[in-house]
């Protein structure tokens, strides 16, 4: 773990001990919890020390690439890579710098000793005995190769057989002068070839080991060669480069110039990069502690303000003001940019959410009021208003700005003794209440953002339903009027009729439409938890069912109403009838909403949800039996016996929430209350025709 990360979880714990010592003791006077918030401080300042530091390395480390980068591109007259691959295909032994040790055979990828490192004689010039040789060779280990062996005469032939190996020397077939060299020759039957004549001997020599290291288990040998039908001249020279780069080989090539090339592409520039990551990473680590988040604590950015000493003080006083609001306007910057795409999809909603809302002549005062309140507490609720959150900081900064301002124009008077003294008795807040109240502006603004983040989807849905929903209900005022208007016109329906029909129609639709914002509410706390996980949240479905309702609802009135008074107007207490079909017809449809509801509640998988649903949607259930109850009583219905006005007024007292733990007896409950519903109408109806 890095000391910036052991400083993160350090202050991490520190703040949950302050948080427990400040429920623990009375406030931040007492000693402990002083004590605590100076050490948060230190540590503060140490991890905004290191963010500084971290800044300073990145930009280092982004200048050496900018000059690392304009080198090569000086270095490059083709390609870059091109230019390495033409050295490559003009080159067949490598040194390297970074393992000065080995050379390394392109044409077979095998690696030989470096005879100006390797022992290959003995300290007397002397050569050494097939024992003494295998022994050398098996124990030798160096840059991290210890499978070394004493080559093949035919291995050893391959390797020599051009004359361009780096330790032969002139045109005879000598290698560092020496003629006689250990080789494994018909296994082991002779140790030495005569490089003079190429006889084949029995002795002592000189020894040069291989390796096989890098291409152990490999086709490099066969993949570059040069009839190789199956890949290209470039692809075969890439082979090589592959292998230079797979085991961090720095090559020497003739040229120093493409020497330079290759160690600035492939171990300049990564390394450069790789430091670059890792400021980069620790820098977001100190950006992730300054940064404000939905949970900032005010005090910690509070704690290295000397309050005591500013309240006593107002040129301290309007200082620290000045800085407290630069350091939250630093703090927000940085979490706009944070969470910049989050923030915009948020505006898109708030412009939705902006205008103020104007009362529709079409809408009573109820109604208006309704959907102004609905609006407002969306807006509340959603709209982020960040540039009001600025400009409400910066109206803070400004009043102190003006402080600093009267102060000056106070040093250029005549009598700067006295009206400083009168400026230093008006009254002002104190620094520490200033400092609250911005960071809950700042506060609000930012848990607004942090709950959209993590309630992106249901926010959207709701801000369309909230809009959807306001149009439906201006078409209900204004077309689906109209519309009942000309049918019940077409057929000479006295308007005091149809216009009663509405006002019932429209009593119901008010009802339905209380219901959205409650149920809102309750998602913007968070979804239900649901048994079985489904494609749309239950406080979507909640919502969608209802609106269901409220669609049967308007057929109901507009298809279906006018029907039910034709069938009744001439029959005698048609009246009446007309009225306990109207409520059963919209019973039936209530009864619908329950069983939708059903599946809902039953999927809830807490107790307390199940029973929010239902008391939601309470009064839509018992809006028929209320209906009928005070139609009786408004009509003085006396051939209606009590008896069964009592029973209808106790299908209200039926609980449903004794039924919450078992759907089969919730249903069959349902099924009995729409039963008895039906019966009792019909009893109502039946005593109406005795009179």
């Amino acid at each position: 773990m890095s000391e910036l990360e052991n400083l993160k979880a350090r202050q991490q714990e520190l703040l949950d001990k302050i948080q427990e010592i400040e429920e623990q003791y009375e406030g931040i006077e007492n000693e402990h919890n002083a004590q605590k918030m100076q050490e948060l401080s230190k540590i503060q300042a140490k991890l905004m020390g290191s963010q500084n530091n971290l800044k300073q390395q990145l930009q280092s480390v982004q200048e050496k690439l900018k000059t690392i980068n304009n080198e090569i591109d000086k270095l490059s007259s083709t390609t870059t890579i091109d230019k390495i691959l033409e050295a490559i295909k003009n080159q067949r032994w490598y040194f390297f710098k970074n393992k000065p040790h080995i050379l390394m055979d392109k044409t077979t990828g095998i690696l030989w000793a470096n005879l100006d490192y390797f022992p290959y004689k003995k300290e007397n010039d002397a050569g050494y005995t097939l024992d003494e040789a295998k022994s050398l060779v098996n124990n030798y280990s160096i840059n991290n190769i210890n499978d070394w062996q004493i080559p093949t005469l035919e291995v050893f032939k391959n390797m020599i057989y051009d004359k361009t190996f780096p330790f032969q020397q002139g045109r005879n077939w000598r290698i560092k002068e020496k003629d006689y060299w250990c080789c494994n020759i018909n296994n082991w039957s002779k140790n030495i070839i005569d490089l003079d004549n190429w006889e084949a001997y029995s002795g002592t020599s000189w020894i040069l080991p291989c390796s096989y290291h890098l291409i152990q288990d490999s086709e490099y040998e066969k993949n570059i060669l040069e009839n190789n039908n199956v890949y290209t001249e470039k692809e075969r020279l890439r082979f090589t480069l592959d292998l230079f780069r797979e085991n961090e080989l720095l090559p020497i090539f003739k040229n120093n110039e493409i020497t330079d090339l290759y160690k600035k592409i492939y171990f300049e520039k990564p390394k450069l990069l790789q430091a670059l990551s890792e400021v980069e990473t620790q820098l977001a680590q100190c950006e992730e502690v300054k940064t404000i988040t939905a949970d900032f604590d005010y005090m910690t950015l509070l704690n290295k303000y000397d309050i005591a000493s500013i309240d006593k003080s107002i040129i301290k006083y309007y200082e620290a003001v000045q800085q407290w609001i630069d350091e939250l306007m630093e703090y927000l910057a940085d979490f706009e940019q944070q969470k910049e795409s989050v923030i915009q999809d948020c505006n898109q909603i708030g412009l939705q959410l902006s205008t103020t809302y104007k009362n529709d002549s079409n809408l009573t005062e109820a109604e208006n009021e309704l959907l102004k309140n609905r609006q407002y507490y969306f807006k509340d609720k959603l709209a982020l208003g960040m540039d009001k959150v600025k400009a409400n900081l910066l109206k803070v900064k400004q009043q102190a700005d003006d402080i600093e301002y009267t102060i000056n124009e106070i040093d250029d008077g005549d009598n700067a003794i006295y009206e400083l003294a009168q400026l230093e008795k008006k009254e002002r807040a104190s620094f520490a209440l200033i400092a609250e109240n911005t960071a809950k502006i700042v506060n609000k603004a930012l848990q607004k953002i942090d709950f959209f983040e993590h309630n992106r989807d249901f926010i959207v849905k709701a801000v369309e339903v909230w809009s959807k929903w306001n149009e439906d209900y201006k078409v209900f005022k204004t077309k689906q009027y109209e519309e009942l208007k000309h049918s019940c016109e077409e057929d000479d329906i006295e308007a005091e009729v149809w216009q009663k029909w509405y006002e019932d129609w429209q009593k119901l639709r008010f009802t339905i439409e209380e219901k959205l914002q409650p149920m809102i509410a309750r998602g913007l706390k968070g979804d239900i938890e649901a048994k079985e996980e489904q494609e749309i949240p239950i406080i979507m479905q909640a919502i969608y069912v209802v609106n269901d309702y409220k669609i049967a609802v308007d057929n109901f009135y507009l298809e279906e109403r006018k029907n039910i008074y034709q069938q009744y107007v001439f029959q005698n207490c048609g009246d009446l009838q007309e009225k306990f079909e109207v409520e059963k017809e919209l019973y039936a449809r209530t009864v619908n909403l329950q069983k939708a509801l059903q599946n809902i509640i039953f999927n809830c998988k807490k107790e307390a949800d199940k029973i929010f649903i239902l008391r939601w949607i309470d009064n839509l259930i018992d809006i028929q039996i209320n209906e009928i109850i005070q139609f009786v009583a408004d009509n003085n219905l006396e051939q209606i016996s009590q008896e069964v006005l009592n029973e209808f007024a106790k299908l209200k007292q039926k609980n449903y929430y004794m039924y919450l733990a078992d759907i089969k007896a919730y249903s069959q409950e349902q099924a009995n209350r729409e039963k008895a519903y039906n019966s009792l109408i019909f009893k109502m109806r039946k005593g109406l025709m005795k009179k």
